[in-house]
């Protein structure tokens, strides 16, 4: 097979034009309700219940709208893949899109883009978008979710300091340095861009996999999977101390220990939605 038979740009192009057209046809309405509609939402009863019960105007406060934005994320995540991907175990909807003139590494490629980056950036700038214009219109709000982020990394940082300062509780820090770089890098968003495939990745499997109640069958299939892994590790961690735990190499390497792992797991879930489109027959 040809090179440009693996994978076209120019058809790649096209093909994700078409599946980003086929992806707002299904979920676009689902996704402008969940993001621009529920922060008003929220706002209207907020606003509503306060002056009945006050007598007085005030706004959604930061806590209340974060909780939100959380739950509006975690929909979009979880409803995404189905809306989007959920068909392809149909046969009818599975014939046509195996016939679809892209090769296989190009459908999975747009996929992954669709669903890991796509449709959460997406409906988080929405979201975020609408409560910033909504603190700016209505002050009793309090500060928008992104400055109340960044006051919050503002304060972990402030506080990790402090406790470089006077020791971690009753648990001694020999190495102040490493602990202060190590502090830096867990309150930098950037260290948590892969769990948004993590997050994702099992829900678009599921999409693709199971052919009836996909989101539910995969909620089960992580906490069947999460008992698992703590029925393994129990092991390794008892009779170990917080002391023990925060001086061990493992506390010291958190950071790159997490996106070794996270890494490990996301290579699985893509190796399973690879292999699952390629043996996918109707």
């Amino acid at each position: 097979m040809k090179n440009k038979d693996i994978f076209n740009f120019n058809r790649f192009g096209k093909y994700f034009v078409s599946d980003l057209k086929t992806c707002v046809a299904n979920y676009g309405l689902t996704l402008l309700t969940t993001t621009l509609l529920l922060p008003i939402a929220i706002y209207v009863v907020r606003v509503a219940l306060h002056a009945f019960a006050y007598s007085t105007w005030e706004g959604p406060e930061p806590g209340l709208r974060l909780f939100c934005f959380g739950m509006a994320l975690i929909f979009i995540i979880t409803q995404m893949p189905v809306k989007c991907y959920g068909k392809l175990t149909e046969k009818q909807y599975g014939s046509f899109w195996l016939t679809l003139p892209a090769s296989r590494l190009e459908k999975f490629l747009s996929m992954l883009i669709m669903t890991c980056l796509i449709a959460p950036l997406t409906g988080t700038a929405l979201f975020l978008g609408m409560d910033t214009l909504m603190c700016a219109i209505d002050p009793t709000c309090g500060e928008c979710i992104i400055a109340r982020s960044k006051n919050l990394f503002g304060l972990l940082t402030e506080m990790g300091n402090l406790k470089v300062n006077i020791g971690f509780g009753s648990i001694p820090i020999d190495d102040p340095e490493a602990y202060d770089r190590m502090l830096g890098i867990l309150t930098s968003p950037w260290l948590y861009v892969d769990d948004i495939f993590g997050i994702t990745l099992p829900f678009l499997l599921g999409a693709i996999y199971f052919k009836k109640n996909k989101i539910a069958k995969t909620f089960l299939a992580l906490f069947a999977f999460s008992m698992a892994i703590s029925f393994i590790t129990a092991p390794l961690t008892m009779g170990l101390t917080p002391q023990k735990i925060f001086c061990s190499n493992f506390f010291r390497n958190m950071v790159l220990t997490d996106i070794i792992s996270d890494t490990v797991l996301n290579i699985a879930m893509m190796a399973g939605v690879w292999f699952r489109i390629k043996t996918l027959k109707h």
